[in-house]
This record gives C-alpha cells, structure tokens and sequence, in this order.
C-alpha cells in the first residue's frame, strides 16, 4: 500500500496516524507474499507453543487456582479453555491412533449384554477425548446446580471443566510412555485414579472458600449424579436397541 494514502483499505475511514481509528488495521498494509505466510505461520505457532506450555504446567501444578485466574480476566498468558480442550484432544487422537494402542479396550472384556448393542469400551477407548468433550455439559450441571451460590454463570463452569478435562488428556499422554511400554493394566488403572484424583483436587480447589471438608463431598456428589446420569442414559439406549435388536 502506499504510505501517503489516508484511508484505510479494510474500512475506508481516514487514518491519522499508524493505525485506523476506526477499524485497529495498520496503514502499513503491504501486498501479501511468502514473506507474510511465513512470518504469520512463525508467530501463530510460537504464540500457540508458548501459551499452551504455559497453560499446561499451570493446569498441572494449580488447576483450580489457573482456572480461577482466568475467569477473574488473567488471561493474557492462557491457552484459552475450548481450543486448549481441542488441541488436547486432537494430539491425544494422533498419538494413541499413530501407536494403535487403546488400554481401555484391552483391560475391559465383553461379556455384557450392553456390549453386544453398542461397541462402548472400544468407543470408548478410541474416542476418549471426544468422549470427555461429550460429559463436559453433564458435569457442568451438576456443579452449576451444587456450587450456585458460589455466583459462577453455566459458561464459567464450562471453562472450569474444559481446562481441567484437558488437563486429565495431558496428563495421560505424559503417562503414555510408561503406559505403552509397560501394557499394564495395573498401570493404566493408577493413571486413570490419579486424573480423578486431579479432576476432583481441581475441582474442589477451585470452589473452596475456607474448608475443604465443605468443597471435596459437594464436588465428588457432582461427579456422582452426572455418571448416574450417564448410565441411565447408556441404559435407556440398550433398551431401545435391543427392542429392535439393532447392533452397532
């Protein structure tokens, strides 16, 4: 673009200065090459790295609190909580897809009739993050309803969930290692335990006030109803499938 034109080219508005008053867009607006995609593609993945480490190690380290910050507008250095819970999720995907190695599937044996309509351990362990995207509402509701008074609105809650669901992805592919090297299921077993573990010490950090006494019980109770929810769904459908005796 040519420096002396005064009117930006997004929105027409006269610039006085470096930048549009009007719309943010530099007067500095050069004619796209390969110089550009480079340098955006350099930007975009460093900015992406840099946040999203940073996301993780706080996650890990102080889930409840990391949370905590981000919805009281500490947001600068965070991953933001969906794509952070995407992105956990697609790299989840590709590495357990890439080694072709589902312990869920193997440590589970077939031999419910639920199994027979409808493939859940082998979904399961295939889609296990798509998975934990799906419960994330059901959850949501049940600390939205138990922690109301606490004066969070249903999409802080979402967040709360998709840091600390990405989170639990995490750290089960830093487990992964040991996991795929091991094929134990005793190991998987203790790693599933620990990102409980976690989602609740999260949870319950989260919410505290003064006593854990008071946070812990009310959030392992919302962890209860949304799987009682979750089986009485999972239920319903085996009814209805087997009627017709429809397999998927």
């Amino acid at each position: 673009m040519d420096t002396n034109n005064k009117h930006c080219l997004n929105c027409n508005n006269e610039i006085n200065g470096n930048y549009c008053s009007h719309c943010g867009q530099s007067a500095d607006t050069f004619r796209v090459g390969t110089n550009n995609i480079v340098e955006e593609l350099q930007y975009g993945l460093l900015h992406i790295n840099k946040g999203l480490l940073y996301t993780i190690k706080e996650l890990i380290l102080r889930p409840g609190i990391t949370v905590r910050n981000y919805i009281s507008g500490k947001r600068v250095k965070y991953t933001k909580p969906f794509l952070f819970l995407i992105i956990a999720g697609v790299i989840y995907s590709l590495v357990f897809h890439f080694f072709h190695y589902f312990p869920m599937e193997e440590m589970n044996s077939h031999t419910t009739p639920v199994f027979d309509y409808i493939p859940l351990y082998k979904w399961y362990s295939e889609h296990y993050s798509l998975v934990l995207l799906c419960l994330i509402p059901f959850y949501t509701l049940f600390t939205y309803w138990l922690f109301r008074g606490k004066g969070y609105n249903y999409v802080e809650h979402l967040v709360l969930f998709s840091y600390l669901t990405g989170g639990k992805i995490f750290l089960l592919l830093l487990s992964f290692p040991v996991i795929y090297l091991t094929r134990s299921v005793h190991v998987y077993q203790a790693v599933q335990i620990v990102s409980e573990i976690y989602l609740i010490w999260g949870l319950a950090r989260f919410f505290q006030s003064a006593s854990w006494l008071k946070a812990v019980p009310k959030v392992i109770l919302s962890l209860i109803l949304a799987l009682i929810v979750m089986i009485i769904l999972i239920y319903c459908v085996f009814l209805v499938l087997s009627s017709f005796d429809v397999r998927l």
